[in-house]
């Protein structure tokens, strides 16, 4: 396999960029002006990505085999039509280019907090109908429905990964941090919310068995989850994992949500800095199904909830001693 890879300067592709050079993947990186790359990008080829300059892309494309497309922008505090010019259109001009070559697979990497906060408390499979919240995930769904109509001009497989526990960043791990340092804080809903999580470590992991596995993978949608768990659960084993005495108070839903529609909830229930919807993320369930995955392509996670919170805060690394 030649794999192109994209969004390599975020945190989900910064994990998928890690178990690539792992395998020993014959690798050319899209990257960003602003993209940081971690360490192993040295170990693969790198070419600016220009999607608003003809033939750019298409010249990076020669020779690829797979491409891989995980660049996406979901930090908040973005316009609209910044999230639409780095999710759809980018996303668009890429598949674009792939016409013009013999691309064996594209590999959209997509979601399942694309979903919204009206998930049932039990797991959904990829047949769940996406009902995204706010522009940023507006436009990943826009660049998903548009990716599908390419289907009959480039085999495209469509990986929708939990809500990923990077050691890179993340929504999640920001809202983690933020228990621990306020141990003494409210877990929305009691803490009760189950939720699916996606160690980065898997994530990269489930990406290469479906590439290794491209005949199976074509025109299909996957789940793939490390462990089901709850917002209790990672917030006390986070502060554990960091030598914290977590003492959490539980915050009714739907008291959380009277305050939030009066604008007090930031008053009561301190949210972390650059969340979004944190009374709706920690309040709900999100759960899913990854079965489909396991069978189509075996896929069989590594991490359990508690290795994957150990990697991702970097308990056993040099990075915890420095944070410390």
């Amino acid at each position: 396999m030649r794999i192109v890879l994209t969004g390599a300067g975020y945190s989900t592709g910064n994990e998928i960029l890690r178990e690539l050079v792992r395998q020993e993947a014959e690798l050319t990186i899209l990257v960003d002006e602003a993209d940081s790359l971690p360490v192993e990008a040295s170990e693969a080829r790198q070419v600016a990505f220009e999607p608003e300059k003809p033939g750019a892309l298409e010249a990076a494309l020669a020779g690829a085999t797979h491409v891989v497309h995980a660049r996406a922008l979901g930090a908040p505090g973005h316009a609209a039509a910044e999230y639409a010019a780095v999710n759809l259109h980018a996303t668009t001009a890429l598949l674009d280019a792939c016409r013009h070559y013999e691309i064996e697979q594209v590999l959209f990497v997509s979601t399942t907090e694309a979903y919204g906060a009206r998930m049932p408390p039990w797991p959904v499979s990829e047949s769940w109908t996406p009902q995204p919240i706010g522009a940023a995930l507006q436009s990943r769904v826009e660049a998903e429905r548009a990716a599908r109509t390419y289907r009959r001009q480039t085999p495209l497989s469509i990986l929708r990964p939990a809500p990923v526990l990077s050691r890179s960043g993340g929504s999640l791990l920001t809202v983690l941090r933020h228990f621990i340092s306020h141990p003494r804080g409210a877990l929305v809903g009691g803490g009760d919310a189950p939720i699916s999580i996606l160690a980065g470590a898997d994530l990269g992991r489930v990406v290469w068995a479906l590439l290794s596995h491209s005949e199976d993978a074509v025109d299909q949608v996957f789940h793939a989850a490390s462990a089901h768990t709850t917002w209790r659960e990672l917030a006390v084993e986070s502060c554990r994992l960091r030598g914290v005495e977590p003492r959490f108070w539980s915050a009714p839903f739907a008291l959380a949500r009277a305050l939030d529609a009066v604008g007090l909830a930031d008053w009561a229930l301190p949210a972390p800095a650059g969340v979004d919807g944190y009374v709706t993320l920690t309040g709900r369930a999100h759960l899913i199904d990854d079965s489909r995955t396991r069978v189509t392509v075996g896929y069989e996670p590594l991490f359990s909830a508690r290795a994957a919170l150990a990697q991702a805060l970097d308990v056993y690394g040099d990075g915890a001693a420095a944070e410390a």
